[in-house]
């Protein structure tokens, strides 16, 4: 790779979305007719030399065909062993993969803050190795961090799946945000109105 201080997306689309009813990286939003994880990519790439989605076994091939035609954009399914590892283990099976970028910067995303702004994720690209924190909130999924592949393996092996003790193991540091309106998830269908 020519340039370490390149970035990569990650977009954790892999979730259940069990209180929202249906999936909600492909939920589509109203004024845009585009999906949420359409949305969160289009906000990654301005930042980001490419974007891996981190999918689920049931999302994996109705995301593949939403972003068949762009090269820049790769769908990446759990691993079978971390399928239910959560947000670590969508992170884990995008960093193991062979066309991981282990010199890059990491921005993370989760795919149910559909609130945030160029704004927010420019500021973010600018601090590697912090996560979003608001007064009200540390926002554990949105984050830079490097690439942390034995980490995340040695983590996933001794079954712990929480975001924070990877940011802990990484001394990641948080990067205050004023507003906390952007970084606001959606985890049921009534909190959108």
């Amino acid at each position: 790779m020519k340039n370490a201080k390149v970035n990569v997306g990650i977009v954790l689309a892999g979730g259940k979305s069990s209180r929202f009813g249906k999936s909600k990286a492909l939920f589509q939003n109203e004024a845009t007719g585009k999906t949420w994880v359409e949305l969160t990519v289009n906000k990654l790439k301005p930042f980001c030399e490419m974007v891996f989605v981190s999918a689920n076994q049931e999302n994996y091939q109705k995301l593949v065909a939403l972003f068949y035609e762009d090269s820049s954009i790769q769908i990446i399914p759990d691993q079978l062993a971390y399928k239910d590892f959560g947000p670590l283990g969508g992170i884990y099976a995008v960093m193991a993969q062979k066309n991981a970028y282990p010199e890059a910067n990491y921005l993370i995303l989760p795919v149910d803050m559909p609130f945030l702004t160029s704004s927010e994720i420019s500021r973010l690209a600018a601090f590697p190795n912090h996560f979003a924190k608001t007064a009200e909130e540390n926002h554990y999924l949105v984050l830079n961090i490097p690439y942390s592949r034995e980490i995340l393996h040695n983590l996933l092996q001794k079954e712990q799946h929480r975001v924070r003790g990877l940011l802990e193991k990484l001394q990641t540091k948080p990067l205050e945000f004023e507003n906390e309106a952007p970084f606001r998830n959606i985890n049921r269908q009534n909190e959108l109105f």
